[in-house]
This record gives structure tokens, sequence and C-alpha cells, in this order.
């Protein structure tokens, strides 16, 4: 039977979706090709992710993970395990022995993203942070990592519970790589293209621009997959690397400011200093206006 040996949890605007991508790259890890399977929930919230194609059965698990190589480790990627109450228990009643990775982010960097990417997906431009900043926010209660991570260490063990910094994937992927690798027992010295990195909450300067270069499935496919096949790879590669120039121009990023980070450490400090304490690491970064 093929079943995961490490689930990798969250947190959400982590880096995980850059992150699954890399490890498809390992040639001895298997990873789901499924990320966010939500099948380790209880079944009421299960339920509530089946528009997001949730994974109801087993039997339907089971089967994600038949394709794998039999010497390849087997991983899953659902960021939507880490701050579910039941997830660890359920994740335990099936897979004892599976190894738990939580990546952690400043959580008022990752709470303002997480907002940022709703807004995107809303089509809602306007931007109004500090109106819901709120220790009872979704986006804000996601960030009670030392809560939510306490419960996976309770059931797993601290031994068998890895803990990553989002702050050391960003400032040095391929040591971070390395780290997870050797965690993972495979060879840390395998060569992972890193060029592919996480999506931007970018938002329109002009949104009649902005739904031309930005949201326009079809040119970008034009552009990234289609010129290259009837151009010489050198023009093709200009022509993107314009187009990809013009994107930035027509787009800019949002950033926290100090009042709402201000509101934010406030509400976070208890949960950061415990986590540092659990994790025994400097996390006086996360504490700073």
């Amino acid at each position: 039977m093929k079943l995961p040996n490490f689930i990798i949890i969250g947190a959400s605007k982590c880096g995980t979706t850059s992150l699954h991508s890399y490890l498809t790259q390992h040639p001895d890890i298997f990873l789901c090709p499924k990320k966010e399977t939500f099948f380790f929930l209880d079944e009421s919230t299960r339920e509530k992710s089946n528009k997001w194609g949730a994974v109801t059965s087993f039997e339907e698990y089971q089967q994600l993970f038949q394709p794998s190589p039999d010497h390849a480790i087997i991983g899953e990627i659902s960021t939507v395990y880490y701050s579910n109450p039941q997830a660890a228990q359920l994740i335990y009643q099936c897979l004892p022995d599976v190894k738990i990775i939580a990546i952690l982010r400043d959580p008022a960097e990752r709470a303002f993203s997480d907002y940022l990417m709703h807004q995107l997906i809303a089509e809602k431009y306007e931007i109004d942070f500090e109106r819901i900043i709120d220790k009872n926010n979704y986006f804000v209660k996601l960030g009670f990592y030392h809560s939510q991570l306490t419960r996976f260490i309770e059931v797993f063990g601290r031994d068998n519970v890895k803990v990553l910094l989002y702050d050391d994937f960003i400032s040095d992927n391929a040591k971070f790589l390395e780290d997870l690798f050797t965690y993972l027992g495979v060879a840390s010295n395998v060569k992972i293209s890193t060029e592919k990195r996480m999506r931007e909450n970018l938002f329109p300067k002009n949104k009649t621009l902005y739904n031309i270069f930005v949201k326009s499935s079809l040119l970008n496919k034009i552009v990234s997959r289609g010129l290259p096949k009837i151009l010489p790879a050198k023009i093709a590669k200009n022509i993107l690397h314009i187009y990809q120039q013009i994107q930035k121009s027509v787009t800019y990023k949002p950033s926290l400011s100090p009042v709402e980070r201000a509101k934010l450490i406030e509400i976070y400090q208890t949960e950061i200093l415990q986590l540092q304490q659990l994790i025994d690491r400097d996390l006086s970064k996360w504490l700073q206006v």
C-alpha cells in the first residue's frame, strides 16, 4: 500500500506552491499531484471543500499515490490541515508514522498576503486591511502558530514534526531545500531549479491594462508557451522578458503599513514568544514594527 511518508501541513501563504514545484524535481520524491486533497478534515469541513475537489474516501486518497516509483518517498502538501483542530488526529489514525512538516512565516505578513490573495480572487481591488484586523478575523486567526503547532506535536511527538521558516526559504532556498531533503532522508545535493517562484499579489494600476496583460490567460499562454514553438529561442525569450516588464509596469505590490503591523504584533506577541521557545529559533524580527 503506497501512502505518504511525509505531509507538509502549511501554513498557507508560506511558499508551499513554490515548494511543490521544487519537490517534484527530486528523483527520489513522489509528491501527490493534487496539491490540497482536503482528505484529513472532519466530514463537515471536507464537504465544504467539495467545490475544490476534496478527496472524500480512503480508496480515492490511496489511488493518488499508486503511480509512485517503488524507491521513492511519498509526500503530500495540504495547507488546510495546519489550522484544522481535528486534522492531526485524523492523520495519525491513518498514518501514525508519517513525518509532519510545517513552514511558518511572519504572521503579520502572512495575514496581509492571505487577505490580498482573497481580494484578487474576488476581483476586489480596494484594500482596507486595517478595518478587518481583529483576533477573531479569519486571516488573523491563521497566524496563531504556537497553538496550532502544539496539536501536531502532542499527537506525533516533537521529533516527528519539522518546523521550517519562510525567512530561510526566501534568503537561501538552496540551503533550505538541503535541510529539508536531509530530514526526509533523500539525497541533499540534487540540483533543483528554483526560478519558478510563488505567485505574487500584484494589484492593478490601471484595470484595463491589467486585464489585458495580467489576467488574460490566452495572451499569457501565447507569450510563454506559443511563441517558443514558432520563434527562435532567443527572440521568444526576449519577447517574454518585455512582456514581463509590461506586467510589472501596470501593477504594484501593496505593503503592510506600520499602523497595521503594530496592531497585528499586539495580537500575535504572546504566540510568537511561545513559538520562539518551542522551536528554539530567534523570532524577534517578527516583533518589529
